[in-house]
């Protein structure tokens, strides 16, 4: 049913008012002009039809003039400019000037302008576009619905733009689903749940993700894929919150604030005794990676610290449950990594002032052979220049090969060179970027330290 959403049906959140639980419907989505439809693809698919015959029927066919207006329609959730406008007054301007322009092509090009084919892929344009204008149209009407039958609490959607609304489910529990589709890697699919008025966060994500930013994670309680058939498990994770809420309020407490805090704290204590790592992507692609040096160093140091940040948003729960021991765990964990971060960055510091003087010793060397590069290059742009002139080369198609053949008759000990130019500048290349790094991680190693030092200042 997952892939059927937003296509066929839209998925629902019920409340049943004799069990008091949330439930899970779908609503079928109706096209009033499927007939129609059906009507203008066979016209369009047929070969033996002509953009006459279909300009006709859409100017005789009057059921087509409830698609035009503006649609909020999101072919693609995590596509850009999805939104459109549809007209059909504007679809027969359309053909009769693609029509003009087709017979121009053909008329200035007959051999090469393949007439038939341009028209045929025209006419499965002008198909699709109807088919989506209809889609668009037919799931607003189901919208509609929805939004009369009071018994409906929340339903899918596929609308473009920015869109937040609270949904109250008892005294207690509220759901919020937040969409922004149609606005490309601007997009999101989140879920927020607010229990007693204090937002739910899903803190595992912090151990989770390799890659994690604490200005997103607060932003949701679980976030989802950009496709419409994620909207069931939208509905899902709602309504399982929501009637554990209101039948277990223990275990509901359990699931989403003690589990979750349990699994980013334990995740931090162990961090410091692994080596190897099992992570997820965005898309819920596991992959396991390896670190190593400063750079393992640099990930504590990022994750612990950065654990801190979480604390204010922790110290909520404190309304609903004693959340004390996992905070005197995140902060045990912060003062074990700082000194560890402090002995890093002083090694970092050393190696960064060796790498630096090295660096400086081997410039003249580097800038020595890029110069002498440079002399060669110009020798060969001075002896193409010359075989031109003299006839040896054709202007319209210069042989690289023969120049290069010449080049190496008048300086035969280029082709050593070649060879040391090329070990000279790698091992700058390597060196700069030894020294880039060691400076972002040595950057971030005092960041972090930083961080800690400043919470147990604040805090003291």
């Amino acid at each position: 049913m997952a892939e059927e959403i937003n296509e066929k049906v839209l998925c629902v959140l019920k409340k049943n008012k004799t069990t008091n639980q949330i439930e899970i419907e779908y609503i079928e989505i109706e096209n009033p002009i499927s007939l129609i439809i059906n009507k203008f693809t066979s016209i369009c698919i047929s070969n033996e039809s002509t953009l006459q015959q279909i300009m006709n029927f859409i100017k005789t066919t009057k059921e087509l003039d409830v698609l035009n207006g503006s649609h909020r329609y999101c072919k693609y959730l995590n596509g850009s400019f999805q939104a459109f406008d549809a007209s059909s007054a504007d679809t027969i301007d359309e053909i009769i000037e693609r029509e003009k322009l087709m017979l121009f092509n053909k008329k200035s090009d007959p051999e090469h302008y393949n007439l038939e084919q341009n028209i045929y892929l025209f006419k499965r344009e002008l198909m699709e576009k109807y088919i989506l204008w209809s889609k668009a149209f037919s799931i607003s009407r189901t919208y509609q619905i929805c939004q009369e039958d009071k018994s409906i609490l929340t339903f899918s959607h596929r609308i473009n733009g920015w869109s937040n609304p609270v949904y109250q489910l008892t005294s207690n529990f509220s759901v919020e689903l937040k969409t922004n589709f149609g606005y490309g890697r601007s997009s999101y699919f989140y879920t927020k749940l607010r229990y007693k008025k204090i937002e739910i966060v899903p803190l595992s994500e912090w151990i989770e993700y390799e890659y994690a930013k604490f200005s997103e994670i607060v932003r949701y309680t679980q976030s989802h894929i950009l496709k419409n058939e994620y909207w069931l498990e939208a509905m899902e994770f709602a309504k399982v919150a929501c009637n554990l809420s209101i039948t277990n309020e223990d275990k509901f407490i359990q699931k989403f604030i003690l589990d979750e805090c349990e699994k980013m704290v334990s995740g931090l204590e162990v961090i410091f005794s692994k080596e190897h790592f099992s992570f997820k992507t965005r898309e819920r692609v596991e992959y396991k990676i390896d670190k190593k040096g400063h750079a393992l160093v640099e990930f504590r140091g990022e994750k612990i610290s950065g654990a801190l940040e979480f604390v204010s948003k922790i110290l909520e729960y404190e309304r609903i449950i004693s959340i004390k021991t996992f905070l005197r765990r995140i902060e045990t964990c912060s003062k074990r990594i700082q000194p560890i971060l402090i002995d890093e960055a002083k090694i970092l510091q050393s190696k960064l002032e060796s790498l630096v003087t090295e660096r400086s010793e081997f410039k003249p060397k580097y800038e020595l052979v890029v110069a002498k590069n440079a002399d060669y290059n110009k020798k060969r742009v001075d002896l193409e220049k010359q075989m031109l002139s003299n006839g040896q080369l054709d202007a319209d198609g210069i042989n690289t090969d023969l120049v290069g053949l010449e080049f190496y008759k008048l300086y035969p000990s280029y082709q050593e060179f070649r060879q040391e130019f090329k070990k000279v500048t790698d091992s700058y290349r390597i060196l700069n970027e030894h020294i880039k790094n060691y400076k972002k991680i040595l950057r971030n190693i005092l960041l972090y330290e930083k961080r800690i030092a400043d919470y147990f200042e604040k805090r003291d």
